[in-house]
């Protein structure tokens, strides 16, 4: 698609066809708009929102991620009421991906609304923008009956890392919606080793829900938890591949020495990816009595696995 640098001719022909009768050439008129540089283009495409046709709509949208500003915002968040759901779903995803924390005043307004699905959005939008004046609207809405508002208000807590939020966190861990609890998991990142809450954390090792567990696994690598290590090591045996795959990074984050026998072990899996995370994680941990069993696996047919293993074998041969 072309770049218009100014209100020229090639912008007027567009100007031209996004009033065209025909909704189809209008569409492929917002779609071009998205490459379109100056105030005018964003102008059309926030009177596209408006179109009478959602196919319009929706691409009018979509081509509103390339253009910023508080009026941009304001557009994708009236979509977000708009009575046709692929807009709805568009303006959210455009919305998502707005970085302007001018306009948090507003999502925060809107993370409050009778519509579970606006919330959500807002949520969503709130939080990456880390805005301390979106706990309350996050916290309120843990309390939502929409596991999905429930979701969002978790992602803008641990965005925040907001230790006085983790009452809340204990209670949705044990949520229903499995959804929920893996965001709870998400949202613990800011524990500290021997603080209040990792027994929530750790719990979450042990979940129903394997997406559950490998998230628990997750911030347990980036707190570093050492608390962790022993139902760790017991994820090395989960039956799903990922969980183990977690574990290991988690358990060489933290240089566990106790994993070393576990994680040699997991080098002789048929998951290439869990000998990788085991291989790394014994390198983590540089302990000599790890050498035994990188060695056996020196000749490793995924070449990633063998780089690493002689990485680790030099690791612990210096320690």
């Amino acid at each position: 698609m072309p770049v218009f640098d100014s209100f020229d001719d090639d912008l007027d022909d567009l100007a031209e066809r996004c009033a065209d009768p025909d909704p189809g050439i209008r569409r492929v008129a917002m779609m071009e708009l998205a490459e379109a540089v100056g105030p005018e283009a964003k102008v059309l495409l926030l009177k596209g929102l408006a179109d009478d046709d959602a196919t319009v709509r929706a691409a009018a949208a979509k081509a509103l991620d390339e253009h910023d500003g508080p009026d941009v915002v304001e557009g994708l968040v009236r979509s977000l009421e708009d009575t046709d759901p692929a807009v709805r779903r568009t303006a959210a995803d455009t919305l998502a991906e707005k970085k302007e924390p001018a306009c948090g005043p507003l999502l925060i307004e809107r993370a409050g609304h009778a519509d579970p699905f606006v919330q959500a959005a807002a949520l969503r939008a709130l939080r990456d923008l880390v805005l301390p004046d979106a706990l309350a609207a996050a916290l309120e809405a843990l309390r939502s009956p929409s596991p999905e508002v429930r979701r969002e208000g978790l992602g803008v807590v641990g965005y925040l890392k907001a230790e006085v939020a983790l009452p809340a966190l204990i209670a949705t861990a044990s949520d229903a919606d499995a959804g929920v609890r893996r965001a709870t998991m998400a949202a613990l990142v800011f524990l500290r080793p021997g603080g209040p809450g990792v027994a929530t954390l750790i719990a979450g090792l042990d979940d129903a829900h394997w997406q559950v567990r490998e998230e628990a696994a997750i911030s347990a690598a980036k707190i570093r938890l050492p608390e962790a290590v022993e139902p760790l090591i017991a994820r090395l045996d989960d039956p799903v591949w990922q969980v183990r795959t977690k574990a290991a990074n988690a358990l060489g984050r933290i240089r566990a020495v106790s994993a070393v026998e576990a994680l040699g072990r997991a080098l002789g899996s048929d998951i290439s990816n869990l000998r990788k995370e085991a291989a790394a994680a014994l390198g983590e941990i540089a302990d000599p009595r790890a050498l035994p069993a990188l060695e056996a696996d020196f000749d490793d047919p995924d070449p990633d696995v063998r780089k690493l293993v002689r990485w680790a074998i030099g690791r612990c041969r210096v320690t």
